[in-house]
């Protein structure tokens, strides 16, 4: 029996082969779709799935407050803080405090320089809370002294060639460490992405007090007894914070959550968001649905020419269970064929997907139990789905319909399939709004005045050295370079600086614990800053609104230079009135800085968030960047020049520069990641209900043909079949965007709730979405539709 149906349905499917191949190609091509975002979105949900004690490990930080009023949340606390919570609360099994050297940037090992991306400082029990496999060395006893590192297995290779790395050493700055264990790699899913590590007593080596409370520098992991009542814990830190702080309050958040759901100061990444990912489980949904009422529509639209077949079938005895048989292995074989297809499409999308997506380039779906899971669970739910109601309503066909005239279609089964290419409309626009309106965020915040002028700065990073951080040496090549770069009439001005706008917060010092000298005006606000020479606000053309910029001599030493929100935050009622006071912020042995220059507000961060209060002190020798400004259409032959001057006095370092531009833009790299994806399955999902319309007009077309023919020879013009045609699906496409515009409108002012800097939704783009939808429904119905007008009637009419 099995047999017959199969033969049945592959018979079935040759005869219909244009209605088959678009109801392969439709759910092909929405199962492909919803296995990508499926995956997308595990993907971003399986963040720290690696550490096996995951659940139980918790980030602690700091609120910060001025006095009720808060200001801001700094993923980073202090260093006694973690000691102390395992010493007193009994549920804290262990801790690892955990210091971003976001400073130490490259290594040298013999004669060789290594760049570093991503190096941390930590407590030994790193080794023990988040499980890391070593394959060289082992977690016991390890870093019990200073200047001992840990390397991952891709670093070893690149400094030792494959030969064992235990006991070698290499050299940071002045600073010799000893390799005393080597770990696998760390997976991508996880925040805290490792090369190298380093052991936190070396900080305090390095000068930093590992038992104040004055500098909040490292990221502090506790993790708690199984069972812990998290809000339990968060109140008894609200206590201990109440005891050891002023304002600011300690919160613990688990480690699970940081991926998706924090975006606090100092992030040792960009995270994800929450909101973008259930945005694209709403895709992945729709997209397979667009699909499945494809194929729905299809169906029910052709049961009329199923009427007589399926008649003749109960008249010779068949049941109406068997009918459902026949129509599900129908079903089964069409999605059977489209799984296949989809199968081939993922194989062939996959290196396009690992760009889009920018996930690991070993990224492999086909060995995945998870993928297969889900691809077996979607052809159930896909069968049932497509096939269920087209089975039914095909099977309930009474045996007297062989006798008579058969109606084309029913007033229910034409509402029905309204209702569904309606609501197929309803889903592309929602995808389609939702385009336009990413893309327009990103290019508001891509186009608004930064408050400095980004166009032709070249970047490069300053080599450490290998002495000390300012000695004479690093001194004579700084000023050597920027000598030979300056005397090139491509280049308007050169500045060494400590940091330039656009790069990680880490890059940048901060201070909480300032005010005017002799006041409280201005205490426990947050102020970033880092040091500049002369070159700097000429360079990235910052206006100076009172006083003047550095002069380039000790006495700028006792000088600062504030932002106008900073000026605000000290309780200056003007600029001018800035000038002259003196803050508790000084980098020399005097008790305060006189204030010598207010600037204009520049965004230091993306337009994501708010402007930060800037503080600015003199610094000619010690910069991390050399920031260069030029005037030139010949690009290509001026950097050749300043890699010359470059290797003139830098020979062991790569020539590594980036464009300000490009640097800058790079922090709306996740934006733009989502507008391009959004974008696809935007115009994905169009293209699949396109389809769907495709069969459905032409369906529409061959049953009514002799009514086309009739009124053609009544004297019917081309434009009045064509508007025959194609008005019902104009309705249908304005009822789409009537159900779409509120509920686009309502995702998407969410996702702008997390920018500071926002458009305002408008009217006019669910209009233009309308317009795009309404233009790609018009050309595919209406070229069947002319084909058809302009068709000769005595065709369709010769056999009445």
């Amino acid at each position: 029996m099995l047999t017959n149906y199969f033969k049945t349905a592959v018979r079935t499917l040759k005869k219909d082969r244009f209605y088959t191949a678009i109801n392969i190609v439709g759910l092909a091509l929405a199962t492909a779709g919803f296995l990508f975002i499926i995956n997308y979105v595990r993907f971003e949900n399986s963040y720290e799935n690696f550490y096996k004690k995951a659940g139980d490990i918790y980030r602690i930080t700091l609120d910060l407050y001025k006095g009720a009023e808060y200001v801001v949340t700094d993923c980073e606390t202090h260093p006694p803080m973690a000691p102390m919570l395992k010493k007193q609360f009994p549920e804290v099994v262990d801790y690892v405090r955990v210091q971003n050297l976001q400073g130490m940037t490259e290594i040298k090992s013999g004669n060789k320089i290594y760049k570093i991306a991503h190096a941390y400082a930590v407590d030994p029990s790193m080794f023990t809370m988040f499980g890391y496999t070593f394959s060289e060395g082992s977690s016991a006893n390890i870093f019990q002294a200073p200047y001992q590192a840990v390397l991952t297995e891709s670093l070893a290779r690149r400094m030792f060639s494959g030969s064992p790395a235990l006991g070698k050493t290499f050299r940071d700055g002045d600073e010799l460490f000893t390799v005393s264990g080597v770990i696998k790699d760390v997976p991508a899913n996880t925040h805290l992405k490792i090369e190298l590590l380093i052991s936190f007593s070396t900080m305090a080596k390095r000068g930093f007090d590992l038992n104040s409370f004055n500098g909040n520098n490292n990221y502090t992991y506790v993790q708690l007894a199984p069972h812990t009542d998290l809000t339990v814990f968060n109140r008894k830190l609200k206590k201990f914070s109440d005891e050891r702080l002023k304002n600011d309050r300690y919160v613990a958040e688990p480690m699970k959550d940081i991926h998706l759901h924090s975006h606090k100061s100092f992030e040792p990444e960009e995270n994800g968001d929450i909101k973008t990912v259930q945005f694209m489980m709403v895709v992945a949904v729709l997209v397979l649905l667009i699909g499945s009422i494809n194929y729905i529509n299809l169906s029910t639209a052709r049961a009329a020419d199923r009427t007589r077949e399926t008649g003749m079938r109960k008249v010779l005895g068949g049941s109406r269970l068997s009918l459902i048989k026949q129509f599900m292995t129908e079903t089964l074989l069409i999605n059977l064929l489209a799984s296949v297809i989809a199968l081939g499409m993922i194989q062939v999308l996959m290196p396009a997907y690992i760009k889009l997506t920018g996930h690991p380039v070993d990224t492999d779906f086909f060995h995945s139990s998870f993928f297969w899971g889900i691809m077996l669970a979607l052809f159930v739910f896909n069968c049932l789905l497509s096939g269920i109601y087209p089975a039914l309503v095909l099977s309930a066909v009474k045996p007297v319909s062989i006798t008579g005239r058969i109606s084309t279609m029913s007033a229910k089964g034409v509402l029905f399939r309204k209702v569904l290419v309606s609501a197929q409309f309803a889903a592309a626009l929602i995808v389609l709004a939702a385009s336009l309106i990413v893309y327009r965020q990103l290019s508001y915040m891509r186009h608004q005045e930064l408050g400095l002028n980004a166009e032709q700065i070249l970047v490069l990073r300053i080599p450490r050295g290998q002495g000390s951080a300012v000695d004479s040496m690093r001194r004579l090549q700084s000023q050597a370079f920027m000598n030979q770069v300056s005397m090139l009439p491509q280049v308007v001005k050169i500045s060494n600086t400590s940091s330039i706008p656009g790069v990680s917060l880490h890059e940048l010092s901060t201070f909480s614990g300032i005010s005017q000298y002799g006041s409280d005006q201005g205490l426990n606000y947050n102020y970033y800053a880092y040091g500049i020479d002369t070159g700097f606000l000429p360079v990235m053309n910052i206006k100076l609104l009172a006083g003047e910029n550095f002069r380039a001599d000790t006495s700028s030493r006792y000088h600062l230079i504030i932002s106008k929100s900073a000026s605000r935050l000290f309780g200056f009622t003007s600029p001018e009135d800035a000038i002259g006071k003196k803050i508790t912020l000084t980098m020399t042995d005097e008790k305060y800085s006189i204030i010598t220059g207010v600037i204009d507000d520049y965004h230091q961060q993306s337009l994501k968030g708010a402007l930060l209060p800037m503080i600015h002190w003199y610094n000619d020798s010690n910069g991390a960047f050399y920031a260069i400004k030029l005037n030139t259409a010949d690009i290509g032959s001026t950097i050749k020049k300043i890699a010359a001057a470059w290797k003139s006095q830098y020979p062991e370092y790569a020539f590594d520069y980036h464009f300000f531009d490009e640097l800058y833009d790079q922090q709306y790299k996740a934006e733009m990641q989502f507008g391009k994806i959004v974008q696809l399955f935007s115009g994905f999902t169009l293209f699949i209900t396109c389809l769907g319309i495709l069969g459905l007009t032409a369906y529409s077309i061959t049953k009514r043909s002799k009514e086309i023919g009739i009124r053609k020879v009544l004297g019917a013009s081309v434009a009045n079949i064509v508007n025959l045609l194609t008005r019902d699906f104009v309705k249908l496409v304005c009822i789409g965007i009537v159900i779409a515009t509120p509920l686009t409108w309502y995702i998407m002012n969410r996702w702008l709730q997390d920018y500071a800097y926002r458009i305002q939704i408008q009217w006019w783009m669910f209009a233009v979405a309308g317009l795009i939808a309404l233009f790609v429904a018009l050309l595919t119905v209406g070229v069947q539709s002319v084909k058809a007008a302009l068709a000769n009637p005595a065709k369709s009419l010769k056999s009445e």
